[in-house]
């Protein structure tokens, strides 16, 4: 299956699977600029991304409830209260089925990356059930995750803990380097995915591709550190000062909705810079078939 040159067009640098040969199958694209709107309804002009708003906030709401509750109520000083060890055990198979459900909600979103990377504007087809590819996927977030804030986060978190009384220039300064913590961890991230290799979000192709993209970096850092911090705020509202029943049930829905939309948002954002910047970025060598 040969793919000639085409005028006017664009061949993604991603393979998306092979031919008979064995030689590998590019996306052919025009190239055209996303903007910031489409990044934010590209969660809702599909049906998997509304079937995944619409369907999965409420049972990961009840699934996640040992999980919280275990959050709020093992604290330094009732860490080793025998009611709650008493009870942890019982909650581990509904923890663990919530784990399962997070990897998989995980590789839907990897997905929506590589599509973005690759230029597509659908949405892509929900994954299959596959514990041990569920699995590798956590593994593969756990790392980046790991490596983002272990080398992106690490020195905002320094300067909270021993900043003393905070001022305004102390606010200004941990917002500073919070946004570069985020800028590091989202692009460890996206290039772990992309390559599926936890081997990828390594200090020397995070910086060398942040400083290739340039200022233009600098819009999805902050469309990510807002999105992450509204989301955050919301959390911590509903768990910790619920007034009623009623409005905590229904906050913890509306939270796992939000941070399922943000998500998606997000994940769609750092595809199309990807997508825009996969020549300066040079992670896959182009082929012409």
């Amino acid at each position: 299956m040969a793919q000639g040159v085409q005028p006017g067009r664009t061949i993604s640098s991603i393979p998306f699977g092979f031919d008979r040969e064995g030689r590998r199958l590019r996306v052919w694209r025009r190239r055209r600029n996303v903007s910031l709107g489409e990044s934010f309804l590209y969660p809702v002009v599909d049906g998997p991304g509304i079937a995944l708003l619409v369907f999965l906030p409420p049972f990961l709401a009840i699934m996640a409830l040992p999980v919280f509750d275990m959050l709020v109520h093992i604290r330094p000083g009732n860490a080793l209260d025998p009611v709650n060890l008493l009870i942890i055990p019982f909650t581990l198979p509904l923890v663990s089925s919530f784990a399962l459900t997070i990897g998989y909600i995980l590789i839907f979103f990897g997905r929506i990356l590589s599509a973005s990377a690759l230029g597509e504007d659908d949405h892509p087809r929900f994954p299959r059930w596959d514990r041990m590819e569920i699995i590798e996927e956590l593994g593969r977030w756990i790392w980046a995750a790991l490596m983002g804030l272990a080398i992106g986060g690490l020195p905002a978190l320094f300067y909270w803990m021993n900043c003393g009384d905070l001022d305004w220039l102390d606010v200004f300064l941990f917002a500073d380097l919070a946004i570069v913590g985020t800028a590091y961890a989202q692009m460890a991230l996206m290039a772990s995915l992309l390559h599926e290799s936890i081997l990828a979000a390594n200090p020397v192709t995070v910086l060398r591709s942040i400083t290739r993209i340039g200022w233009e970096y600098a819009g999805p850092c902050l469309m990510t550190g807002a999105l992450l911090m509204l989301d955050v705020m919301a959390w911590f509202l509903i768990l910790l000062h619920s007034p009623r029943l009623e409005i905590g049930v229904f906050g913890l829905w509306a939270c796992w909705v939000l941070t399922l939309y943000a998500a998606m948002a997000v994940f769609r954002m750092l595809g199309t810079v990807y997508y825009r910047h996969e020549r300066r970025l040079g992670w896959f060598r182009t082929s012409r078939g």
